[in-house]
């Protein structure tokens, strides 16, 4: 029988005794989902507050409705924060659990530490760089046919990362600015920074469902049909024998 194309790598499957950075693995989709909430509801709070701004040149604002918008501006924004900082350390341990299995099902041991790991994903400054680096090798270790699909994941997830915290950069900047105009244009562009990591949060969560074959809702994807072609032999009848004289 041909067993070319037959064969599928199995879906990655974690031992069933888990430990503390197997639990933050674990935990990694589920906070990237929340800080994505938290980030979409940063961004809507600030259009909430710039319309109020717009309704304000003409008209009264009540007192209670700045408090409002006060309050959801500043509870999204500091709820985003912690919350994503819980999740960039859980989506470090999850790189750092999935290298430890990847590479030993290869037959090899991950040549980078723990800790040079957790260090390069969450450091500022080598936190642009490294996570890339991590992920393409990660890649590589994987293999399997979906390796060119997943390493174009990964850049777009690393371009769209770097943008990012320029992004971020560019709003602390924006903060030093005092005229009203400047401050109302900040609200507006604060608002593009939260949609911008919402883009961001949705990438790092679909790059981690394709590493570990699975879809957006965490279930296994099914293995792909494989089609080989059905040959019947049919007998031929012998040919007659012809005395020779």
């Amino acid at each position: 029988m041909p067993r070319w194309g037959l064969i599928d790598r199995p879906v990655l499957r974690l031992p069933e005794t888990e430990s503390r950075l197997q639990r933050w693995a674990a935990a990694a989709p589920g906070l990237l989902f929340l800080v994505g909430g938290l980030l979409g509801l940063a961004a809507a709070a600030e259009l909430f507050r710039y319309g109020i701004l717009l309704y304000n040149r003409t008209r009264l604002v009540s007192p209670t409705t700045l408090v409002v918008s006060d309050a959801l501006v500043m509870f999204a924004e500091v709820a985003s924060i912690v919350i994503g900082i819980a999740a960039a350390i859980a989506s470090a341990c999850w790189l750092i659990s999935r290298r430890q299995v990847i590479f030993e099902r290869a037959g090899t041991q991950d040549p980078r530490s723990a800790r040079g790991i957790l260090v390069g994903s969450l450091i500022p400054i080598l936190s642009l760089a490294m996570p890339g680096v991590f992920l393409t090798e990660l890649v590589d270790a994987k293999g399997g046919s979906d390796r060119p699909r997943a390493l174009v994941l990964v850049r777009i997830w690393w371009a769209a990362w770097v943008i990012n915290w320029g992004f971020v950069l560019a709003a602390i900047l924006w903060r030093f600015r005092d005229s009203l105009q400047s401050r109302a244009d900040g609200v507006l562009f604060s608002a593009l920074v939260a949609l911008v990591g919402l883009a961001v949060v949705l990438l790092t969560i679909r790059l981690i469902r394709t590493i570990d074959d699975q879809r957006w809702r965490g279930n296994d994807r099914k293995a792909p049909t494989r089609w080989t072609v059905s040959v019947q032999c049919e007998t031929e009848p012998a040919a007659a024998k012809v005395p020779v004289s």
